[in-house]
């Protein structure tokens, strides 16, 4: 670059910072509100304390944001200075965006705390059937934002074969690192499928969850249990750390996916202080016309002898079909199945079913026994499955010792 054309170059780069720096003098010749729903527009103007000739500078809009802010009356305000046309210089709108708070209406713009919350309140009905429990039925309300961000305060409440009330907090975060923190206490009365006993359990938990990527997650929970079972009470201290993955796109009829969770627990307990280990881990993959063969296996290992209400049950639809619930109990057990499904419809449609065919294998075995020494019991079957929205059904009839017995499970996906 010549001399003349390098001063040149930079004459005009003086003069283009020149011209940035100097304060905006042209009028304002248009205002606009958007984003109120209930707040007039009117009214949302007053309280900037704009006016069309007034100097479109970055002073006068940052002092209008500022009122408006100050009203406490919205969650965020922006106030933007655009140009209507590139044809015509100077030429300025100033566009004036709100976001209203929870609980704002036409009659009252100023809502308090408890307004705003129990606007934003959810009713989430529940309704399920759980073979050996029975049908459970009830209702979770749930509030938004509860604690700032993503976050929810739940209460559910439900009747009949789990009767449970609770409170849980949950925040969530976006991105890597800590994903989830959540926290709660709930009362659970049920009845043992095993032993047609009543078990009760008060219970407080807190629990952390990071992802580590869009399909992989880990988790620590630390809770504390009192349990009421056949005249005793006892308590029961646990600290659970997880894995969780799961790679299904579509988990009403997964495909080409992989799915399980993998966690160690330390359980003090009356029989003494155990270490157990839980994992149950499922693959499905996609085969022609739609099909789709899925293989899960499951395994429960605890160190020492655990006491009955928190040893592990096979049988029913959850795990060796073909036999009732909870047929058999023990410290340990291990299972696995393979079925073959098949959908019908489109996987658009909003009603979506199909049928299956499968077999099962499940054993329960003492502590100090090894699984190879175990006895493993067999079911084979075939089932039909539906998927409503957030409601799933299945409808399974297994066989064993040349015996059928029919499973069913539904509950809505909340």
């Amino acid at each position: 670059m010549t001399r003349p054309t390098f001063l040149l170059a930079a004459c005009l780069l003086l003069a283009a910072v020149h011209a940035g720096a100097q304060p905006v003098t042209a009028p304002i010749v248009e205002i606009r509100i958007h984003g109120n729903h209930s707040t007039p527009d009117a009214d949302v103007l007053a309280l900037t304390g704009l006016a069309v000739g007034q100097p479109a500078s970055d002073e006068v809009l940052e002092a209008a944001r500022a009122r408006v802010e100050a009203s406490g009356r919205f969650e965020a305000v922006t106030v933007r200075r655009l140009e209507r046309s590139i044809d015509t210089p100077n030429d300025f709108m100033v566009l004036v965006e709100v976001t209203e708070r929870p609980g704002v209406s036409p009659e009252d713009l100023t809502p308090g705390w408890i307004t705003r919350l129990t606007s934003e309140r959810l009713w989430v009905p529940v309704l399920r059937y759980d073979e050996g429990y029975g049908m459970t039925y009830g209702l979770q309300t749930a509030l938004d934002g509860a604690f700032g961000g993503t976050s929810q305060l739940a209460v559910p409440a439900t009747w009949g074969g789990e009767r449970r009330i609770g409170l849980e907090g949950t925040r969530s975060f976006e991105g890597r690192g800590l994903s989830r923190v959540q926290a709660g206490a709930d009362l659970r009365r049920t009845e043992h499928p095993a032993f047609d006993l009543v078990e009760e359990r008060a219970r407080i938990f807190g629990r952390l969850e990071g992802a580590l990527t869009t399909t992989t997650r880990v988790g620590l929970e630390a809770a504390r249990d009192r349990v009421r079972f056949d005249g005793a009470k006892d308590d029961v201290t646990r600290l659970t750390a997880d894995l969780m993955v799961d790679t299904r796109v579509d988990p009403a009829f997964p495909r080409n996916a992989v799915w399980g969770r993998a966690a160690i627990e330390r359980l003090d307990v009356v029989t003494g202080a155990r270490r157990r280990l839980r994992a149950d881990a499922s693959a499905a993959l996609g085969l022609p016309f739609g099909s789709a063969v899925t293989v899960r296996g499951f395994i429960t290992s605890s160190d020492g002898a655990l006491p009955r209400y928190e040893q592990t049950m096979i049988g029913g639809g959850l795990a060796t079909r073909g036999y009732r619930r909870g047929y058999r109990v023990g410290d340990n057990a291990a299972g696995a199945s393979v079925s073959l499904a098949y959908p019908f419809g489109s996987p658009l449609a909003i009603v979506r079913h199909g049928v299956r065919t499968f077999v099962d294998w499940g054993a329960v075995y003492d502590a100090g026994t090894k699984v190879g020494d175990a006895t493993f019991d067999r079911g084979i079957g075939v089932g039909w499955f539906a998927n409503l929205m957030a409601v799933n059904a299945y409808v399974d009839a297994g066989r064993a010792n040349g015996t059928w017995r029919v499973h069913v499970r539904f509950g809505t996906g909340f």
